[in-house]
């Protein structure tokens, strides 16, 4: 079998094989359409009726034919020996039926995630503005204020994006400030073909204050005045982040089973 990785320039490609796909993640079409950084690796044989997509961070997602023997028996290989996939620990997304079950007998760790889609017509704050306690402040992100997200642990500026000047210019982040301290922050882990990741995370110190509901409603505001659809993705058992994507107007679309495991991998 002829598996091939490809190189950036042609990572479009398999494109229209991605948006076939029963799902779609923002961080999986960003790297398809080179927005962020990963790997695409395809079986020629078959005009590439499989793809495998990475992201540099880790995420990843098989698209195309579901049953594909060769391609699978590649795979298998490729994350026993993990000498070309670039990342070391991997976060496959929905992952086909038969390759839950070797999953499952190598020991990786599985999850249930739900997929939330925005329904603006249950979201009835959008014409109402957004407005902060006294001695909070919502604010855009901006270069000055990338470094005080350090302490939520997230790296934005080389996690998610490759530079600081890339968050903010091709980005969307708002946070809430208090002291000169950021607070809570909603920000999009990626937005490509038209959709939004959203990522909120809030000081544990100021949490049950409804300052996610605030700067996630002002984030959902913009994606809307932009043109693109906020996506909300999280764990099953999450129920926090479940109910707060309920009253920012989401309703459960898909349970799916996210696997995470380093690699390499012994799979039989």
């Amino acid at each position: 079998m002829v598996f091939v990785e490809l190189e950036p320039d042609e990572f479009p490609e398999v494109l229209a094989l991605y948006r076939s796909s029963r799902l779609r993640f923002p961080l999986i079409s960003a790297v398809i359409q080179r927005q962020q950084r990963g790997q695409v690796l395809v079986d020629r044989e078959s005009n590439s009726q499989s793809a495998l997509v990475i992201n540099n961070f880790g995420f990843m997602y098989l698209i195309g034919a579901e049953v594909n023997p060769k391609f699978d028996d590649v795979l298998v290989e490729l994350l026993s020996a993990a000498n070309r996939i670039k990342p070391s620990y991997l976060l496959w997304y929905s992952p086909p039926p038969a390759w839950q079950g070797k999953l499952d007998a190598a020991g990786a760790r599985r999850r249930e995630r739900i997929r939330l889609e925005f329904q603006g017509s249950s979201a009835g704050y959008l014409n109402d503005p957004v407005t902060c306690p006294a001695g909070f402040e919502m604010r855009r992100l901006d270069t000055e204020l990338i470094p005080k997200t350090k302490k939520f642990g997230i790296d934005l500026d080389s996690r998610f994006w490759s530079s600081a000047q890339d968050l903010i210019e091709n980005g969307l982040s708002f946070c809430i400030i208090k002291d000169d301290e950021i607070v809570s922050i909603c920000y999009a882990a990626a937005i490509s073909d038209g959709l939004a990741e959203i990522d909120v995370a809030t000081d544990e110190a100021y949490r049950r204050q409804g300052l996610a509901n605030l700067v996630s409603r002002q984030f959902i505001r913009e994606c809307l005045m932009r043109g693109i659809t906020p996506t909300w993705d999280c764990f099953a058992y999450n129920t926090s982040s479940l109910r707060l994507a309920e009253r920012l107007g989401f309703s459960e679309l898909v349970h799916y089973p996210f696997y995470s495991f380093n690699i390499p991998l012994e799979i039989s």
